[in-house]
């Protein structure tokens, strides 16, 4: 009896043992499932690509803005220059009409 004792024993460790193995290995095995099953539905890499496309395409047309911002900068202080100088043009082209009206020709 006591030896069928000492054997139930062992086998209930034996028992115990194998219920571990089998459930960390199929805690491993789930994990596996799951995270395939997520690559799966959300094509993480595909996802990344894009993302990373999506942010070079950003950085591209930041870059053009700020060149034509700067471009537009550039062209207004020209016109400005252009304006100013015209002013004193067109002040100067009215006087000499004043004048030529005022003259009297006589014959």
């Amino acid at each position: 009896m006591e030896r069928l004792e000492k054997k139930l024993a062992e086998k209930e460790k034996e028992l115990e043992e194998m219920r571990k193995i089998l459930s960390s290995s199929t805690i491993e095995q789930l994990k596996r499932e799951i995270i395939k099953e997520l690559e799966e539905k959300y094509n993480l890499k595909n996802l990344e690509a894009r993302i990373i496309e999506l942010s070079k395409a950003i950085e591209n047309i930041m870059s053009d803005i700020l060149y034509i911002k700067s471009e537009l900068r550039v062209s207004q202080s020209k016109r400005r220059d252009l304006v100013e100088i015209k002013e004193p043009e067109e002040s100067g082209s009215k006087e000499e009409e004043k004048e030529e009206s005022e003259l009297i020709i006589v014959d």
